[in-house]
């Protein structure tokens, strides 16, 4: 009945947010039905999602501002556009490469071995420009982003009033104390990485003995001081064939997470290096989380099971690389389209990340039905250098956003538009 309620509130709050646009004449009558009929199409797509409530405020999702809020205002009036190039959604700036662990599916492997950070005046020139170009979430990441820990608290306290801040941690650092003073600086959301419940596993798996400790007490800490936090579970086919992914989300739950992220592993860095193919989702163990996520997320249990990779199939949201509305940047300063994909499409220390973005993205179009991660594995595995470099990202986006857009995007019937883009 809650979950009901809320779903109706939320689309009255979608419907009274375009009237009173409509009735203050900033959006015409025809753009008003576009938007309801976009909105309708979308929340459809998240009809088994569950949300979490921390304290006054709902996380729908991970990668989503928190509702109600001003940066949801904004996601909403981004999904409003009916012209490519659409607008973005979340960006990840990586502020170091220095980690303890080593993991076995780390995808930043191919950079890692370089140690010398962006500079701060850098991350904070590339924060401002970032704002400036409508993205709503911001993720700082590593690496270990609490490596970085002054820094840290002062790039999201700089952040704060303009974008929902989150960071992916390993929890190695992350105390009560320090907690707390990323909680004061305006930290949202936290994303904690366990991938076990048993300790010695998780141990080995990071080559790290006290991962499992760090992760556990940074959950339950951050559930604490009113937190949003997702574990980050990257799971293997043994995890679903075993039933020890069940198990972890009974793990997490038993710590206070409000939701977790069944994540899978893409054969990129460590994961890809490891010829180890049992580690893969297959198509068998995908359907049957797929079934699990369903019946879990409509129980009265409290945690919120999210599966990213589940809302990028074509008959969801597809693969939104070729969309433009998500972004990543390395440690190193390359600006990717997709933290997985390592595809360069310019360099903040050679130019601002707003002249890149605008020269990027007229180059989108529609999410695709594909992963470009295998959609390009042979160019990137072929590649002496990664990420690609530009000119040849660019080449490529020729060809890959020719191929065929997901189905709510046929529906959606947006139109093309072949402009600069300018954040308004």
């Amino acid at each position: 009945m809650k979950r009901t309620l809320f779903k109706a509130r939320l689309m009255w709050y979608v419907l009274r947010h375009n009237l009173l646009k409509l009735l203050s004449c900033r959006i015409s009558v025809r753009r008003f039905l576009y938007v309801l009929k976009k909105q309708v199409i979308i929340s459809s797509l998240f009809k088994d999602t569950k949300y979490s409530k921390v304290a006054s405020k709902y996380f729908i999702d991970p990668f989503a501002p928190y509702f109600p809020g001003p940066r949801y205002d904004k996601m909403l009036d981004n999904n409003s556009v009916d012209q490519y190039p659409l607008k973005p959604n979340h960006a990840q700036i990586s502020i170091t490469n220095i980690c303890p662990n080593n993991c076995f599916h780390c995808h930043v492997k191919n950079t890692q071995d370089i140690h010398k950070d962006l500079p701060k005046e850098k991350i904070f020139e590339t924060i401002d420009d970032i704002i400036k170009s409508d993205f709503t979430v911001m993720f700082f990441v590593g690496g270990e982003p609490l490596c970085r820990f002054d820094d840290l608290t002062e790039f999201i306290r700089y952040t704060r009033d303009h974008m929902d801040t989150r960071i992916f941690t390993s929890g190695v650092g992350a105390d009560n104390r320090r907690l707390k003073i990323l909680k004061m600086a305006g930290l949202e959301g936290i994303c904690i990485s366990l991938d076990h419940y048993d300790e010695r596993i998780h141990n080995q798996q990071r080559k790290n003995n006290i991962a499992f400790k760090s992760a556990c007490e940074a959950i339950k800490e951050s559930s604490a001081l009113g937190i949003y936090n997702s574990v980050v579970c990257c799971t293997t086919s043994g995890m679903v064939n075993s039933g020890d992914i069940f198990k972890m989300v009974d793990f997490a739950e038993s710590l206070g997470a409000h939701s977790i992220q069944i994540n899978e592993i893409r054969p990129v860095g460590r994961a890809k290096e490891s010829g180890d193919k049992t580690i893969f989702l297959t198509k068998e163990d995908k359907q049957l989380l797929i079934d699990y996520y369903k019946i879990q997320n409509r129980s009265k249990r409290k945690i919120a099971i999210v599966m990213p990779w589940y809302n990028e199939e074509p008959y969801n949201f597809g693969c939104m690389a070729t969309s433009g509305q998500n972004v990543y940047i390395d440690a190193q300063g390359n600006v990717q389209p997709c933290v997985l994909l390592k595809t360069a499409i310019g360099n903040i220390m050679q130019q601002r990340f707003r002249t890149i973005w605008n020269e990027f993205i007229p180059y989108c179009r529609h999410p695709v039905r594909e992963c470009l991660v295998h959609v390009l594995s042979d160019a990137i595995n072929n590649s002496p250098f990664l990420p690609l470099p530009k000119y040849r990202t660019f080449a490529l986006w020729q060809e890959v956003t020719k191929m065929e857009p997901i189905d709510i995007f046929k529906r959606m019937g947006i139109r093309q538009r072949d402009t600069t883009y300018k954040a308004e």
